[in-house]
């Protein structure tokens, strides 16, 4: 699956929590969505290395070095689209977002599901008095 349908499926799997039709137990929820936050700073991390790791001129004067260079230097720090990992840790790192969203959604899902749950529970007990 590519990474925008990926992202895209979060999304949906969101709306369905936010509806409350996908539900997860909320600590459960809570710490899957804390996993994916910290999994988005090391990326971020790993990320930003990328732009000090390759400088074109150290490949030396030649047309051919400075070429090689910069392909790895695009490789490595390329723009959107390009298939660089910088690209590539940016699109993982809206999936993960989009992700720790939908758990928070499903969690808070649970939780409303568990609060009616007691509520009618506790009304129909007060009704054998």
């Amino acid at each position: 699956m590519a990474p925008n349908q990926l992202a895209q499926e979060f999304q949906t799997l969101a709306g369905e929590a936010a509806a409350g039709r996908l539900i997860i137990e909320s600590d459960a929820a809570e710490r899957c969505a804390k996993w994916c936050e910290d999994y988005i700073v090391e990326l971020q991390t790993l990320a930003g290395r990328t732009q000090r790791m390759v400088v074109v001129d150290s490949f030396g004067d030649l047309n051919s070095a400075t070429t090689l260079g910069k392909k790895f230097a695009d490789l490595a720090e390329g723009g959107p689209g390009s298939g660089s990992y910088t690209d590539a840790a940016s699109q993982h790192i809206e999936i993960l977002r989009n992700m720790a969203d939908m758990y928070r959604k499903a969690g808070a899902a649970f939780k409303n599901c568990d609060e009616a749950s007691q509520l009618a529970i506790k009304q129909q007990t007060n009704k054998l008095d």
